[in-house]
């Protein structure tokens, strides 16, 4: 349970990459130029202000944490423009004081990679190094590396790996408004009610 908790904190501390994604490709026929195509966005140094966001709707998360046997349940998570500019500034807000700003590199294949390192007072230090890639309009993957210092719990120090997978499921279902997690037992949790 100790490892799910540190699972879903450095999900939180990274919500904003996730929130990450690229263009839609443009609609066109056989006979579009190449000069046409939209130019790949550039390798190098990038700002967390700078990433675009998902796709809105319906998006299916599931994370699977290295060493852990056990599956976690699957979430979904409904999202909007507003809802993700939202989360966005609450993962910021979440961070300040706390965590570094993240370094962020687009690599040549269009993935992003992102180290950060943040001081959680008596909860000890993470130090997260990882990657994002996919097309982040119907899928996407988040791969974290943690190491954990200083944890009172001695089973959460230690190094970590963690993949979170993303799949676009469509629209948002009745009922159901941008930020809420839907949890595997139905129940929801909407981030942006106290923002």
């Amino acid at each position: 349970m100790r490892l799910l908790t540190t699972g879903l904190l450095a999900g939180a501390a990274l919500l904003s990459l996730a929130s990450c994604n690229k263009p839609a490709p443009a609609a066109g026929g056989a006979g579009q130029t190449a000069s046409a195509a939209p130019a790949a966005p550039a390798p190098g140094p990038i700002s967390l202000g700078s990433l675009p966001r998902r796709k809105p709707g319906l998006w299916r998360q599931t994370l699977a944490m290295e060493g852990v046997s056990e599956a976690m349940p699957a979430t979904e998570l409904c999202t909007d423009a507003e809802s993700e500019a939202k989360m966005s500034l609450l993962s910021q807000q979440m961070r300040r004081g706390q965590c570094a700003p993240p370094q962020l590199t687009r690599n040549l294949d269009g993935s992003i990679s992102f180290n950060t390192s943040c001081d959680m007072g008596p909860e000890g230090k993470v130090v997260s190094t990882g990657t994002v890639s996919g097309d982040f309009n119907s899928a996407f993957k988040m791969v974290i590396d943690s190491t954990h210092t200083g944890a009172p719990v001695a089973a959460a120090n230690g190094e970590h790996k963690m993949t979170m997978t993303s799949t676009w499921l469509g629209p948002c279902q009745p009922g159901e408004k941008g930020g809420d997690m839907i949890m595997p037992d139905g129940r929801k949790i909407n981030f942006t009610d106290a923002g």
